[in-house]
């Protein structure tokens, strides 16, 4: 971990990591946002960006990996999910050191309504709409379309201003789980085990179980066979697979065991769910 006396300015990018931007000249669109140049960056191995007096304020979405944030108040490790403001004439390091790191960024025009948005020191808050902001700005990158360009642009211009007007203050532990069943959503096939989830963001497994019951009144495991039989409801309702290839989906390799836990859980078997759900549609 490095200190910073003397602010530098300074661009480190290695072979690994791969940045898209987005510029005026070529999306016109964004100039009501008053963001001359924004982008998304999948960093890898060697990086480092500093700056002494930004003209600018620098707001940095995270979605995946751990970034090294110093400013004038101190060093800061962030992790995904989060918000970095950087208002303009302060200056910041922001390093990798992790193995990977996933960002949105927006260089915004010191103007008043961004003055307004961005606090006068620098800032770091929870904000559950990176994912959202990474395939907006990406879609724009991508399409050559200006009037397909233009929804996406209103929607990232929508978004901009309801995260930098009331950061979320959701607390450290609630993010974390936040966090967590999103994973757990986004691999229900992954065989999970309590020791896992609870490594994922680095609680014991004791205090995992106390943080499940306290948002959810179920235990860890009983939250993930809760988000499994989600799943399976729908899958079953709304996708010709068989059961034994949606049991797979939702991480049950034995369809017997699978058919089990889901009469337990619903009171009905998952073939006769599927033909109860058939002859609802039907009428």
């Amino acid at each position: 971990m490095h200190q910073y006396c003397d602010w530098p300015d300074l661009l480190e990018i290695g072979p690994e990591c791969d940045e898209r931007f987005v510029e005026y000249d070529k999306v016109p669109e964004m100039q009501p946002l008053r963001a001359k140049v924004s982008g998304i960056s999948n960093l890898a191995g060697r990086y480092r960006v500093a700056r002494s007096k930004p003209e600018w304020h620098g707001i940095v979405f995270t979605v995946a990996g751990v970034v090294e944030l110093y400013t004038e108040q101190g060093h800061q490790s962030v992790e995904k999910c989060h918000l970095i403001a950087l208002p303009a004439g302060k200056p910041f390091v922001m390093e990798l050191e992790a193995k990977q790191l996933d960002i949105v960024w927006f260089h915004l025009d010191s103007c008043s309504h961004w003055d307004r948005l961005v606090n006068c020191l620098p800032s770091v808050s929870f904000c559950d709409m990176n994912q959202q902001i990474y395939h907006l700005l990406s879609l724009i990158y991508y399409e050559a379309n200006a009037e397909l360009r233009q929804p996406a642009v209103n929607q990232l211009h929508t978004y901009l201003n309801k995260t930098l007007d009331k950061p979320n203050k959701l607390a450290l532990e609630s993010q974390r789980i936040w966090q967590l069943v999103q994973d757990l959503e986004k691999r229900l096939h992954y065989p999970w085990t309590v020791q896992e989830m609870a490594k994922q963001i680095n609680y014991s497994t004791p205090h995992l179980h106390r943080l499940f019951q306290n948002h959810f009144q179920r235990s860890p495991l009983q939250q993930l066979i809760f988000l499994r039989m989600e799943r399976a409801k729908y899958l079953l309702q709304n996708s010709d697979w068989s059961i034994e290839l949606i049991a797979e989906q939702v991480g049950y390799s034995d369809v017997f065991n699978f058919s089990k836990r889901f009469k337990k859980s619903l009171g009905i078997a998952p073939g006769q769910f599927r033909q109860r759900q058939f002859r609802q549609t039907k009428r």
